[in-house]
């Protein structure tokens, strides 16, 4: 995805996730084939004009067109999206297991810390 300039594919979680973190904008289709647990990123993606939501890849000549007329909008969205999760997810592991009943010794569960790429550069 380096390499690229936007994204088309369906939108699932990862795919569309990993663009915007890499600062893509995308394309994705949102119809009747859609899996249920995918239409929430659609519409995700729709409304914070993180890219360009079609019905149909058969359309995706007009879609690349859609994308590409506000371009400079669709990046400088994605580039607001601040995504922390992977961040977040050791500390919210290590208060499950400061919590649980479990009966091992808190150094055989200690969560490593993960040093954000902003801390290491």
């Amino acid at each position: 995805m380096k390499l690229a300039d936007f994204f088309i594919g369906k939108p699932g979680p990862g795919s569309p996730s990993e663009a915007v973190q890499q600062g893509l904008p995308v394309i994705v289709v949102d119809n009747a084939w859609t899996m249920p647990q995918e239409r929430y990123n659609a519409e995700w993606i729709c409304s914070n004009g993180l890219g360009v939501v079609h019905t149909r890849f058969r359309d995706i000549d007009a879609a690349v067109g859609q994308l590409l007329s506000r371009f400079e909008d669709f990046r400088a969205n994605v580039a607001r999206i601040e995504n922390r999760a992977l961040f977040e997810v050791p500390g919210i592991l290590q208060q499950i297991l400061d919590t649980s009943p479990c009966s091992l010794p808190r150094e055989a569960v200690t969560m490593p810390a993960v040093a954000s790429p902003r801390e290491t550069s």
